[in-house]
């Protein structure tokens, strides 16, 4: 009798998991056609097979990024059964969850049973790299590149870990070498580019910059690069060819905007030139540069009060230096012929920042021509030559000269008082 009912009980359960396997095939019919909310519903409701069904509404709620509610059930359905795929997609969750810790603790515990696995090293890897631990991500990616020498991801990484370390030889090498094992890794190539460029190795960067645009060229970052290289170069329509390449992929880039802008003012474009500031400003209203610009464009078409209110704003964003700002001012006060306003801009450049050249030569000129007594310019050029003597050869002559003059000046008003 008890074998009867035990045999009994078994097909019964035998039935309901046949039913609910079933369920499963309609289930993964809804997911097909998008209907994970019809299909989490069903899902719920299965009462068996639990380690099935909690992992498949797991892997739902990660599939629309709902990483928490996915750990949830991952961790639901390893209560019931432990499985190498659902610990694999808990790693996966909390990885996407920033839930770096986590994360490793799953991927090493896989690697335990899995020491030929590459892929979960390579992600175990990269989640050094997420918590700076350096030393793990350099062993865990040096003995990739040792098993897999086809692979360019491996010195890929480790290229970005020597830039994380501000090891720029170490950044080239590692870099090279993922190039050199897939000359396509247009990654490596960039990296290389922008490297070089940093390091002002301007031929190999032009090199890399030029072989990685062969490889793709509407990569955003390489096409900034070469457009940095026109616009150094002076070579401005090309330059606005690019950029109008990246405004039709990135139409509200700051950066585009700004160097369409710079690139036309450069041309003596300067409506174009206006339209593509005033876009910038929109995008980022505390770049006083972009104000900077717009007060010289104004300043061009002489609309003096627009380019007065430009640079006056200019010089109240933000907190960084506005040397260039002031002295811009006192440029457009000396257009305007209001000396005594541009001495004072003048001045307050030079305590944005007193490095700056041509702004003291040019208080000491304006002040030459401005005070009757010649001793106040004479001290501004003194200045001038201690500071500034080997910067530019025809200024530093030309204030060398003048000292002379005024010498000759002020001890002629000297006998003068004499007599």
């Amino acid at each position: 009798m008890k074998k009867k009912i035990i045999l009994i009980l078994l097909v019964c359960l035998g039935l309901k998991v046949e039913a609910q396997t079933s369920t499963f095939s309609r289930i993964d019919s809804l997911l097909e056609k998008g209907r994970y909310n019809l299909a989490l519903t069903q899902l719920k409701k299965i009462d068996t097979l639990q380690d099935i069904s909690n992992y498949k509404i797991g892997s739902i709620y990660a599939s629309i990024d709902d990483n928490k509610k996915a750990i949830e059930y991952y961790q639901k359905s390893l209560s019931f059964k432990e499985s190498f795929r659902i610990q694999l997609s808990l790693a996966k969750a909390y990885q996407k969850e920033k839930e770096y810790v986590n994360s490793i603790q799953i991927y090493e515990t896989l690697l335990q049973t899995n020491t030929e696995n590459l892929i979960i090293t390579y992600e175990l890897g990269k989640l050094y790299v997420s918590v700076n631990d350096f030393e793990k991500a350099v062993k865990v990616f040096k003995k990739l590149s040792i098993d897999d020498l086809t692979n360019p991801n491996y010195h890929y990484q480790l290229g970005l870990i020597a830039g994380r370390k501000s090891d720029g030889n170490g950044m080239i090498d590692h870099f090279l070498r993922a190039y050199k094992s897939d000359t396509t890794h247009v990654n490596s190539v960039y990296q290389l580019a922008k490297t070089f460029s940093l390091l002002r190795k301007r031929d190999s960067s032009r090199l890399f910059t030029d072989i990685g645009l062969q490889l793709d060229n509407l990569h955003i970052s390489l096409n900034k690069l070469k457009i940095n290289e026109h616009f150094r170069n002076n070579r401005f329509k090309e330059a606005i060819v690019r950029l109008k390449i990246l405004d039709s992929i990135t139409p509200d880039d700051l950066y585009t905007k700004k160097m369409l802008g710079r690139t036309y003012f450069s041309i003596d474009s300067l409506d174009l030139a206006e339209t593509n500031f005033k876009m910038a400003m929109k995008l980022d209203p505390e770049d006083f540069k972009i104000l900077t610009y717009l007060g010289h464009i104004y300043k061009a078409k002489k609309e003096y009060r627009f380019a007065m209110f430009s640079y006056l704003r200019a010089t109240t964003v933000e907190k960084k230096s506005r040397h260039e700002e002031y002295y811009s001012l006192g440029m457009l006060y000396l257009e305007t012929e209001e000396t005594s306003k541009a001495i004072e801009m003048f001045k307050r450049s030079i305590k944005e920042s007193d490095r700056v050249f041509k702004v003291l030569y040019q208080l000491a000129l304006t002040s030459d021509s401005y005070y009757k007594d010649k001793n106040i310019a004479n001290e501004l050029y003194k200045d001038y030559i201690n500071r500034f003597e080997f910067k530019d050869k025809e200024i530093t002559a030309f204030v060398k000269n003048r000292m002379k003059e005024i010498k000759k000046e002020l001890f002629m008003n000297v006998e003068k008082v004499e007599e």
